[in-house]
Order: C-alpha cells, then structure tokens, then sequence
C-alpha cells in the first residue's frame, strides 16, 4: 500500500492525503452551519413590545420622546424605536400602623408606559432582538432617547 517514498498506491503522498481529508471536513462542516443557520424556521417579524414601571422620577419622563431609539443598556442592544408612551400615576404600596396594604403615592414620581416597535423573532419564550431573548416579566435597564429607565417588559405581541 505504501511504498518506500512514502507515497500511497505509489501516486499520492499520505501527508497530502490526510489534508485533502481534514479540508473536505471543514468545509462540509462550515456547509452544514451555514444551511442550518439560513433555515432554523425562524424569520424576522415586527413587534410591539410595552414597557410599565410603577415608580419613575417625574423629571425623567419630561426627556421622553416618541421615535427615539431605545437601548438595552446591560446588552448594547438597540433593541426598536419608541412609538408612544404614557404617563400616570406612581402606583406603590405601604403597610400602615394597623399592617394593612395601603396604596401610597410619592411626590415627584410617576408611573410609566413605554410602548416600542422593533424587528425581531417571536419564539415560544419571548422576542429575540439582535441574538438577545426578551420576555414579558423581563426587567431592564433601557434609555429611551435620553431618559435613562429600570423598567419591565409588560407584553410582547405581533404588529398589526
């Protein structure tokens, strides 16, 4: 089989063919990933993902702003644009003198909904932004233009 050059069946060098071999795996390997990636069933959707907090400082929301990019500050993400927003009143709660519940309410904060639309792909456990998972009951750290938020996500469903 191997001849006294080294060669196998005196025409290929054994040396060659074991790199021959190594390169048709690594690019049978790197076609199977790209074909797999390209069809992992999943696509690119629009989405409208709503932010809620209870309690936010008043001046913060005054910085707000509708078409402003909004930033996942743990994640460098920008995870959609902000398409509107809504604020209230701070909703928090206290136990008096007697240890009943009481809703209070603080002086200078308010509460807040930020509603967003972005582009990414809706699975079974949330919104995947940019190779990053979101979920309803998600707390994050997001700017919204230039107001800084540590905010939920309250609900993430399809546009339209």
């Amino acid at each position: 089989m191997i001849d006294k050059n080294g060669k196998l069946f005196g025409k290929i060098n054994l040396i060659d063919l074991i790199i021959i071999i190594v390169l048709i795996g690594l690019l049978a390997f790197a076609a199977l990933k790209f074909v797999s990636s390209r069809n992992s069933g999943t696509e690119l959707v629009d989405l409208n993902i709503s932010f809620y907090s209870d309690e936010v400082p008043e001046f913060v929301t005054d910085y707000i702003e509708i078409g402003a990019s909004v930033l996942d500050d743990n994640k460098d993400v920008t995870m959609g644009k902000v398409t509107g927003f809504e604020v209230g009143e701070p909703l928090g709660f206290a136990t008096d003198a007697n240890g009943e519940v009481q809703q209070v309410y603080k002086n200078g904060y308010k509460s807040l909904r930020v509603d967003m639309s972005a582009v990414g792909e809706l699975g079974e456990n949330g919104a995947t932004i940019d190779g990053v998972l979101y979920g309803v009951g998600h707390t994050l750290t997001i700017y919204a233009g230039k107001a800084k938020l540590y905010i939920k996500i309250s609900a993430i469903e399809l546009a339209g």
